[in-house]
């Protein structure tokens, strides 16, 4: 069974989605954009500096399937080696690391036809790339149904038969197969090796374990030649068979196998201050507000469409809930008194998991490796703090916040105070993705899937003490005092640990697909979000049982938003004392109805912060096209204006959008 040669073409198209920082040249594995991983022949290589080329081309397959050596005037040496080229542009470079190419460090040369720019390769037997969908490395990976040729979401049967998933990869060593881990659960590789035609391009088919059924969104790593790759996610639907008797779920309805459903669960938080529990739908691009009280969903907040809505945090007064948009490069506050959104404030590529500090929020962005810090008093993002590629989960207490960087297989604990980074080695094989802490006991609990156990860390002392679970694929976690809770995604079953007795005291059932934990103590209960199922369950934690199960994905989204997005700004800059016509180029615009000029204060690439609006700077007759593509306003610069750069933010009825910086950048000279 082999790739569809147009799905090999959209992964090839998806390289360019990520910016590491760069000295004169890095040099990456252009699917996992791991730093440490050694680069094996024949697979895709990303190069990223500066100037690298003078044109953007792509290069095409000629009849004996091969990229060209040169395009335009770049070419691209490994040791000395001719590289083919797939992609050129002045900031990346994607080629194929020449075969002859042995283990070690590697120089690579590019020549643009006026200078010549060296950078260092490790090379090595393996090492293994996931591609994603996203171009980034993560997020949900570039996979097909093996029958049917389609994306995720996938039914553990495809016409009554097991399911078959191609993944696609670069790096493989194809003398061996491959390992596949999928949350903790070894598949069974059915075939694995080089496309034809498509160099570096590799392929690894496996049947889908009718167990996984209603799963939900499950971390997938390869691991071959001892090299462990990236962690991208593959989607599992339930059977129609697990629907029968929940809320919401008629006689004679079916689940359509590998189809997207309409209403997708991904995250919920529980707020005290009114017992309700919010829940977003990626697929719906909305948060359900849920009452504990009547077991049922009491308003429905519509979010940017096309947002990929995930993870949620609320405030420990239960005023404010924040929302990753995943998919936006962005959050979304929300004033929960009003369930509205306030603002949208534009974070670094792929936020994944927020944490409040008081009114401060935490956000890590796993497609730019950093943690975005936000006043949310302000709505600014006022320091960003760099860690690595592919952080997961976030939690803080006190002064401190402790990171799973589940890429890096490592955690960071952030003073936030001066928002310095100390960073912690993790045993072997350790892929963090969630974290907890316990302000009683003063220790984190981060869960580690991929290994079917978790850590915890004692804040005082550092030190680490490795645990495991009565179950396979430990997620997502929640502590009560000294009690700890953790999902078993994979076995539909949750662990109860005691951090002051050290040791697991009992494991009990759930429904299919447990994505999300909240503790409600004042009513003794656990919350937990079966995204297989679409419920809120309700646990009992006197009876350990499930006592009641919510359809959270029971209202529609009311009206539409549509975030926008800012394409290019003209002019990019003028003085101080000048006045002149602005023009904002993108989509969405319908809905603006002012612009704002902010201070920048700190970097402006990947997240960098910026502070309050520039009073200097005054804005007015604003004018939006009828097909929302095109703002034009009048900008006065008062003489008083400092030089530097502003971040130019849009406000909407949904609040104040700050889109990506390196799209509405603009300098005062």
């Amino acid at each position: 069974m082999k790739a569809a040669s147009s799905f090999a073409l959209v992964i090839f198209g998806g390289l360019a989605g990520i910016s590491p920082s760069f000295a004169q040249m890095t040099v990456l594995n252009a699917a996992s954009f791991a730093p440490a991983q050694p680069i094996a022949p024949g697979s895709f290589v990303a190069a990223f500096g500066q100037n690298l080329c003078s044109q953007t081309m792509t290069g095409n397959l000629d009849a004996r399937g091969q990229y060209p050596v040169t395009l335009g005037s770049c070419s691209v040496t490994v040791n000395g080696a001719p590289a083919m080229i797939q992609y050129a542009a002045p900031g990346q470079i994607n080629f194929i690391m020449p075969v002859g190419v042995g283990s070690g460090q590697a120089e690579v040369t590019v020549h643009n036809g006026s200078q010549t720019m060296t950078g260092a390769a490790l090379t090595g037997p393996a090492g293994p790339g996931m591609f994603a969908l996203n171009g980034m490395g993560m997020g949900e990976g570039a996979m097909l149904n093996g029958e049917v040729w389609r994306t995720p979401p996938f039914s553990v049967s495809t016409n009554d038969f097991p399911t078959v998933v191609a993944i696609y990869v670069t790096g493989m060593d194809t003398s061996t197969t491959p390992t596949v881990t999928l949350g903790g659960m070894t598949a069974n590789v059915a075939w694995s090796g080089n496309i034809p035609s498509y160099p570096g391009l590799q392929q690894i088919n496996i049947w889908l374990p009718r167990s996984m059924a209603g799963a939900g969104r499950v971390p997938v790593m390869v691991t071959s030649g001892g090299q462990a790759s990236n962690i991208t996610f593959m989607h599992i639907l339930p059977t129609t068979a697990m629907m029968q008797g929940m809320p919401g779920w008629g006689q004679g309805m079916m689940v359509s196998e590998n189809m997207p459903r309409g209403h997708e669960l991904s995250y919920m938080a529980f707020n005290g201050s009114n017992n309700t529990a919010l829940v977003t739908d990626e697929n719906d691009d909305v948060v359900r507000v849920v009452s504990m009280a009547s077991n049922s969903t009491t308003a429905t907040i519509t979010l940017p469409g096309g947002s990929r809505a995930q993870a949620l945090a609320v405030n420990a007064a239960g005023s404010m809930a924040a929302v990753a948009l995943s998919a936006q490069a962005a959050v979304a506050l929300i004033d929960l008194s009003q369930n509205k959104v306030i603002s949208t404030i534009g974070t670094g590529y792929y936020p994944s998991r927020m944490a409040f500090s008081g009114s401060t929020l935490l956000v890590t962005n796993s497609g730019s490796g950093t943690v975005s810090v936000i006043d949310t008093t302000s709505r600014t993002i006022v320091q960003t703090v760099k860690l690595a590629v592919g952080v997961s989960g976030i939690a803080a207490a006190g002064n401190t916040a402790v990171v799973a960087n589940m890429q890096a297989g490592s955690l960071s604990i952030i003073e936030l105070t001066s928002y310095s980074v100390s960073n912690i080695a993790l045993p072997a094989g350790s892929r963090p993705r969630e974290v907890a802490i316990s302000a009683q006991a003063n220790k984190a609990v981060i869960t580690t899937p991929m290994s079917n156990g978790f850590l915890i860390l004692d804040l005082g002392s550092k030190a680490l003490t490795q645990a495991v679970t009565n179950g396979m694929g430990p997620g997502a976690v929640a502590i009560g005092g000294n009690t700890v809770y953790i999902a078993n995604q994979m076995t539909a079953s949750v662990t109860v640990f005691d951090l002051a007795a050290a040791a697991a005291v009992k494991t009990f059932p759930v429904d299919p697909g447990p994505m999300a934990l909240a503790v409600n103590a004042s009513n003794n209960q656990l919350l937990v979000l079966a995204e297989g199922t679409g419920t809120l369950d309700v646990v009992d934690l006197g009876s350990d049982a499930v006592v009641s199960r919510i359809d959270a994905g029971s209202t529609e989204r009311q009206g539409q938003f549509t975030m926008p997005l800012i394409s290019s700004i003209a002019p990019v800059s003028a003085a101080a004392g000048s006045t002149f016509a602005l023009t904002i180029a993108g989509s969405g615009f319908q809905g603006v109805q002012g612009i704002e000029f902010h201070l920048a204060t700190s970097g402006v690439m990947m997240g960098g912060g910026m502070g309050q609006e520039d009073s200097n700077i005054k804005v007015s007759n604003v004018q939006s096209s009828s097909d929302g593509t095109q703002i034009t306003a009048s900008v006065q610069i008062l003489p008083a204006a400092v030089a530097g750069a502003r971040q130019i933010r849009l406000e909407t009825a949904y609040g104040e959008i700050m889109g990506m910086m390196t799209n509405s950048l603009f300098t005062v000279k």
